[in-house]
């Protein structure tokens, strides 16, 4: 198994080098590892260079978000399989082991295998990421069936973290990689293609150490509190993807992610009427006609969702 460890960082100098140490510190090493630096300005490619020198790949490019510059370490990786690592996350030192132990022990129809992993600097975070997700085996390792079903992008369910995947190369080109048109969730994207392509195995170590840290400035957490347009409209995307999917069609999973579609256009509606657009919001609510909803049951929905929001409200006081 040729082994490339792809690392996207943006602005996370001081972070990227303790992850990038967390590689090299492999057991079983990976065959390269590939940093693609998305447009920072804090020095970020100069410092890998000073410590590494050329043991590492470093590929630049203007910023373009997290979905690209996974893009392109996978178009610039040679190995069969990619490994990827967030740059502000850390591998423990068995992981890549692990994660080859048990493809070689269940076979080549395997292609994603994942890992649990432990959530720091969250005090709310105290099960790992398995546990969190109601995933549990008796065993070291094994299969993980129907992966689909575990996701659940608006419960904030998604236990497929891109720091624990390790993926074959060539089922990333069959599902054409990371949609970059996505500013959220286009990991929950990339797994929930998938699992329609191959298998899925995991190691129920925790074995990645993902940082949940509250203080430190996350772009994902402004683009919730601030850009809520943009979050919409990625879901949006998302779930009529995932609609034209005709491995989807007619099963459960098709009507869970309907719930999700209308859940998110009446979430985008409630958002343009508080800041009194209301012709945008008259075309979110014609969005839920156009699936369905009539508009007696959109008011009935729009003052239960209100009603349930203060009563959440008062009762958290």
């Amino acid at each position: 198994m040729k082994i490339s460890a792809l690392i996207p960082t943006y602005n996370r100098g001081t972070q990227v080098l303790r992850a990038i140490q967390s590689v090299i510190e492999q057991t079983a090493p990976v065959d390269e590892i590939i940093v693609v630096d998305d447009g920072s300005t804090d020095g970020t490619a100069e410092a890998i260079r000073a410590r590494y020198g050329p043991a590492i790949n470093i590929f630049r490019q203007e910023n373009r978000g997290a979905a690209a510059a996974r893009n392109r370490g996978i178009r610039e990786a040679q190995g069969e399989w990619i490994a990827f690592l967030d740059s502000d996350d850390v591998w423990f030192p068995s992981k890549i082991e692990r994660q080859r132990q048990a493809l070689l022990a269940l076979g080549t129809e395997f292609g994603v295998c994942l890992t649990d992993g432990v959530q720091d600097g969250d005090p709310t975070k105290k099960q790992s990421v398995f546990q969190e997700n109601g995933i549990e085996s008796r065993t070291a390792f094994g299969a993980l069936n129907e992966p689909a079903k575990y996701i659940d992008i608006g419960a904030g369910r998604n236990p497929f973290l891109t720091p624990s995947a390790l993926i074959r190369l060539s089922l990333l080109a069959n599902v054409g990689g990371f949609d970059e048109r996505l500013v959220i969730a286009e990991d929950a994207d990339l797994f929930f293609k998938l699992s329609f392509r191959t298998r899925f195995c995991f190691v129920a170590e925790p074995l990645v150490r993902i940082d949940r840290v509250l203080s430190r400035a996350s772009g994902l957490l402004d683009l919730f509190l601030t850009r809520k347009d943009q979050k919409h409209e990625s879901l949006e995307r998302l779930y009529l993807n995932w609609l034209a999917m005709p491995e989807i069609a007619g099963t459960g999973l098709e009507r869970d992610v309907r719930r999700s579609l209308r859940l998110n256009y009446y979430s985008s509606a409630e958002c343009k009427i508080r800041q009194l657009r209301m012709p945008a919001a008259l075309r979110e609510l014609g969005k839920l006609k156009a699936l369905g909803d009539s508009s007696l049951s959109i008011l009935a929905s729009l003052l239960s969702r209100k009603i349930d929001k203060t009563y959440h409200r008062h009762r958290h006081r």
